[in-house]
């Protein structure tokens, strides 16, 4: 019989492999965009794309008919499914367009807005709140991105705005996410999108002029499509067995890691337009994930006080537990 010591160790173990999966998740999208970067470098955009996601598809349809979920792959052209698909692979065309001609920093951070955008439209989308501290974060969190595109006319490229708007197709697709059913799996969904990725990539490709890779570009490629698709797996796993609060702040490993990888491999030093901004983005995004965190703990305590009693005093303790701005 497991006692309730156990049980809290189990869940801690739990917690701890589903932050530890988060972390390893977002090292292996830094060393896919890194190979992707360096693959683009020598073939066309949408060659190097289908390529990549080739080997993703494999190594996920692998994974969905092992884990017995192959008959439920119908359900990846459920309309909302496809829609988010649709939306996934805007999102990678855009930020591997511009993560072909920026550095990995610059591109990494303005796309990090992604999840401050997404608190933004959960609002007319699906009808949250958002505290007057929260929306703050958000605009600043905006403007540190706005900040590394380099708004100065002199040197401003519109190819910096690609990261900016695929932050925001990457929104309306997490958003949307919350909508598609738990009948659906999760690896379906992914299945779903990089099956879609793949024909809108190769559909791109049919244009371009195509290259015999190097050996040494199909290292990239084959690299950068086991690096995804493990990434997108650990991503899964880290969201079942982790809490969301514990592991979002994770995401921003990315913008350090980009850091590494664009001086190590590329050669690429921050000026001072991309500090600023990253100490912005990181900093607002963070702290919107703290009040989250405030803002989940308190709705906790005034839910345990209600069900506690539905008596005065009990109302009271709720409205003290709550959220103020």
């Amino acid at each position: 019989m497991t006692t309730p010591a156990q049980t809290s160790a189990n869940l801690t173990n739990s917690g701890l492999k589903g932050v530890l999966a988060m972390a390893v998740a977002m090292g292996l999208f830094i060393t896919n965009d890194t190979c992707l970067k360096l693959a683009v470098g020598t073939l066309p955009l949408g060659e190097a794309i289908f390529l990549r996601t080739a080997v993703s598809a494999v190594l996920l349809l692998a994974l969905v008919a092992r884990s017995g979920d192959l008959p439920a792959l119908p359900l990846a052209a459920h309309p909302r499914v496809l829609g988010r698909s649709i939306l996934d692979s805007l999102t990678t065309f855009l930020y591997v367009a511009a993560l072909a001609v920026m550095p990995i920093a610059s591109s990494t951070t303005i796309y990090m807005a992604a999840p401050l955008l997404t608190t933004a439209l959960a609002v007319p989308m699906l009808g949250e709140k958002v505290s007057l501290r929260g929306w703050c974060a958000i605009v600043i969190g905006f403007s540190g991105a706005v900040i590394v595109t380099r708004p100065d006319p002199a040197t401003f490229s519109l190819i910096a705005l690609l990261p900016l708007i695929a932050a925001f197709c990457s929104s309306v697709r997490d958003v949307m996410t919350r909508g598609i059913g738990l009948e659906i799996p999760g690896p379906v969904v992914s299945a779903s999108a990089v099956l879609v990725l793949l024909v809108c990539s190769g559909a791109f490709a049919i244009w371009e002029p195509w290259h015999l890779p190097a050996l040494r570009t199909v290292l990239y490629l084959l690299l950068a499509g086991t690096a995804f698709a493990g990434g997108t797996l650990l991503l899964v796993y880290a969201f079942r067995h982790a809490p969301v609060a514990s592991i979002s702040p994770l995401r921003y490993l990315m913008v350090f890691g980009a850091l590494l990888s664009g001086y190590l491999v590329f050669g690429d030093v921050p000026d001072a337009w991309t500090s600023v901004g990253i100490v912005l983005v990181v900093g607002a995004g963070l702290y919107a994930i703290r009040q989250e965190q405030v803002r989940a703990r308190n709705a906790r305590r005034a839910a345990a006080c209600v069900a506690a009693g539905g008596s005065a005093m009990a109302h009271a303790a709720a409205a003290c537990a709550a959220p103020k701005d």
